[in-house]
Parts: C-alpha cells; sequence; structure tokens
C-alpha cells in the first residue's frame, strides 16, 4: 500500500490512510472490552480477598512476562510477519477471556487460578505489544509515525474512558462473569479488521531477519548507543514502575478509603482516562516530541499524584485524577512518539521491546511493593510514594 510522500498534517490526519483508520477503529472496541475487563478483575479480586496485596500480585503478575521475556518479544516481531502474529494473539486474548468467564461462572475462580491467568496475558502481550507497536509503521509510512503513535495512545485511553464506566454499571447489574464474556468477544471485532488490511511489505525482513542468539541484546546496545534515549527510558521507567499503579491504588482508594463501591471505581477511571485523552490529543498536536517533554512531564504527573493523595473528599480526589491523567499522558505520548521516530525499522521490534520492558516490565516490582504499602502504611501513602519517586 503506497503512501504519500508529503504527510497530511493535524492530529487525526493518520487515520486518512484506509488500513491504518481500519486498523485504530476495530482496535478501539478491543481495548474497551479489555479495559473493562481490567476493572471487573481487580474488583472481583478485591471482594474475593479484601486484600491489597493480592490485588497489587494480580497488576504485577499480568506484566512479569514483560520483564522475563520482553526483549525476546521483540525479536519475533522482527522475525516474523507482524500481522500473522497480531491474529495469533488478539486470539489467545479472547481464549484467556473465555477462560475467565468460565472459572467465575462456575464458581471456581480459586485466587491462585487468577494469578496464573494473569500471568498467561502477560505472556500474550509480552509478543503482542512490540508487534502491535511496529506494525504501524507497515500501514502509515514513516512520514506518519508521530501521528499514529499518538492515536494508538488515544486509542488506549479512550478505551479507559469508556469501559470503565460501562464496567462499573454492569458490575453491579449483571457480575463479573458477563464483563469477561462481553470483553471475549471484542476481539472477534479486532481480529475482522486484521483480516480486513494488506500492510505494505517490509522491505528489511529478507535482508536483516535477526537471529535468536544475541538478538534482544542487541536491542539493548542499540539503546544503550544512544544517549538520548537512555535518558527518556530512564525517567519513563521510574515513573512507570512506581507512580502508574492505578489498577491498585485506585481500587483501593475505592473500597477502603472512600467506599463508593464498583461505580464508584468506574467513575475514577472514568477521570482519569478524560484527562488522558486530553493530554494525548495535546500531545499528538506537537509536531517533533521534545525530552524536554518527558521531564516536564514526569514532573507534574508526579506532583498532581501527589495532591490527590491527599485530598480529603472523593470529589476532590475525582478533581485531582484529570490533570494527573493529562500530564500522564503528555509523558507517554510524548515517550512513545520520539522512540517510534528515532529508530531504524529493522530493530523496530526489539527497540519498542526495550519500551515495553521498560513501561511496563517494572510492575511486577512497583505493584506489589505500592500494595504492600498501601495495605501496611495506608492507602494514600501509597499513592503518595510512587508520586515522589515520579518527581525525585
Amino acid at each position: 500500500m503506497a503512501v504519500n510522500s508529503t504527510a497530511p498534517t493535524g492530529v487525526f490526519a493518520a487515520l486518512r490512510v484506509r488500513d491504518y483508520r481500519i486498523y485504530w477503529s476495530t482496535g478501539l472496541v478491543s481495548n474497551i472490552g479489555s479495559a473493562m475487563q481490567g476493572v471487573a478483575l481487580d474488583w472481583f479480586v478485591l471482594t474475593l480477598t479484601h486484600s491489597g496485596t493480592a490485588l497489587g500480585w494480580v497488576a504485577g503478575l499480568q506484566f512479569a512476562p514483560v520483564l522475563l521475556f520482553g526483549l525476546w518479544g521483540g525479536v519475533v516481531a522482527d522475525r516474523y510477519d507482524r500481522r500473522t502474529l497480531l491474529l495469533w494473539t488478539q486470539t489467545l486474548y479472547a481464549v484467556q477471556a473465555l477462560l475467565l468467564t468460565v472459572i467465575v461462572f462456575s464458581g471456581h475462580a480459586a485466587l491462585w487460578l487468577l494469578y496464573v491467568l494473569s500471568f498467561a496475558l502477560g505472556c500474550v502481550f509480552t509478543v503482542e505489544n512490540p508487534a502491535r507497536l511496529s506494525f504501524v509503521t507497515e500501514l502509515v509510512g514513516r512520514a506518519l509515525i508521530p501521528k499514529a503513535a499518538g492515536l494508538n495512545i488515544l486509542s488506549l485511553n479512550a478505551a479507559r474512558l469508556i469501559g470503565p464506566a460501562i464496567a462499573g454499571v454492569l458490575i453491579g447489574a449483571i457480575g463479573t462473569g458477563w464483563v469477561f464474556a462481553l470483553n471475549a468477544v471484542s476481539f472477534t471485532v479486532v481480529l475482522a479488521g486484521l483480516l480486513s488490511i494488506r500492510p505494505r511489505a517490509r522491505e528489511t525482513r529478507a535482508v536483516s531477519r535477526p537471529p535468536w542468539t544475541g538478538a534482544g541484546a542487541e536491542g539493548l546496545r542499540y539503546v544503550a548507543a544512544r544517549p538520548e534515549l537512555v535518558g527518556v527510558f530512564t525517567i519513563f521507567g521510574l515513573a512507570a514502575t512506581f507512580a502508574v499503579n492505578f489498577p491498585t491504588t485506585l481500587t483501593l482508594f475505592a473500597g477502603r478509603v472512600f467506599d463508593v463501591g464498583s461505580r464508584g471505581l468506574g467513575l475514577m477511571n472514568t477521570a482519569l482516562a478524560v484527562g488522558t485523552v486530553a493530554g494525548t490529543v495535546a500531545a499528538t498536536r506537537g509536531v517533533s516530541p521534545r525530552i524536554r517533554t518527558v521531564v516536564v512531564g514526569a514532573l507534574l504527573f508526579g506532583g498532581f499524584e501527589a495532591l490527590a493523595a491527599v485530598m480529603p473528599t472523593y470529589p476532590a480526589f475525582l478533581a485531582l485524577l484529570l490533570p494527573a491523567g493529562f500530564t500522564l499522558m503528555t509523558l507517554n505520548t510524548a515517550v512513545s512518539a520520539f522512540v517510534q521516530s528515532e529508530v531504524s525499522d529493522a530493530m523496530r521490534g526489539r527497540v519498542m521491546a526495550v519500551y515495553t520492558v521498560i513501561s511496563m516490565g517494572g510492575s511486577p516490582v512497583g505493584a506489589p511493593v505500592i500494595g504492600w504499602i498501601s495495605q501496611h502504611a495506608g492507602v494514600r501513602w501509597g499513592l503518595g510514594v510512587g508520586a515522589a519517586t515520579a518527581v525525585l
């Protein structure tokens, strides 16, 4: 599929490309289902165990495979057809959601089984995420990469705006099992979308297919040789590990601090998502993402999160989630667009795997730590320690 050499301008410019428009819109449906499942799983674990530590482990186990196997996932994304990989991984996501549905409806939802399914979800994500991030260039071309990268994050955050609100209502009305079932169905939409598009050929695959041995380390060496990438990844990694643990902290605030139930939790996630959507749109307007934007985004995000941690009332807490979400996505979008623009296509999958490890691989450490602090020192301390890490 040919792409014009002169790229159209505007936040939504990449959507003018037919295949990317299909990919983005069908992915949005699936992302909404996944966001619904995330809220439902967090709430189900809290009601099952009444433990902040268990909640932290469920969140952490979803990202443990990223820490353990993340670089290998990037090698897979560079070696094999990314569209085929996405078809397989989306199917496995659907299977995981179906298994959650079955165990909840059957009454056999033991905590250890939820741990296993959370870890399995992370294993699929380890391959799917670098493949998905790299696949964008096969749809839009290099000129539109910054716009497409911002729109990808916009899709995720729009889903976090819509999904939790729906989940908050459905959990109380029909139960978590049906939320998991709806998520499983949502993957049929993205599978149909993937089957209908034909990405451009990857010119580098025939001449530079990476070997299995040492290919992951090659991605690390590539990043290490670029001081600007090292700086961006360091800032983002620390913030992502300790400050971005909202599945744990928001669930605990809803259940223990403000006692607002699943609907209140859904509203919290919605408020955060409103800020993240606005932040993504604002960041995507920038023509060339800068390292300075990353630094300022991390400082402001940590500051607003710290203020939220000490808010005495539920409405005040909701109000602070808006700027916290805005500044988080200023940081996140700037990092994603900067990295995507700076790497060669031959190394893209492996570098995006490093990005995935940096941004999410720390969760197995950060989520249990923040969960433990919340359990023993108080929920406000858990959120506040994460905020302090982002600022420092």
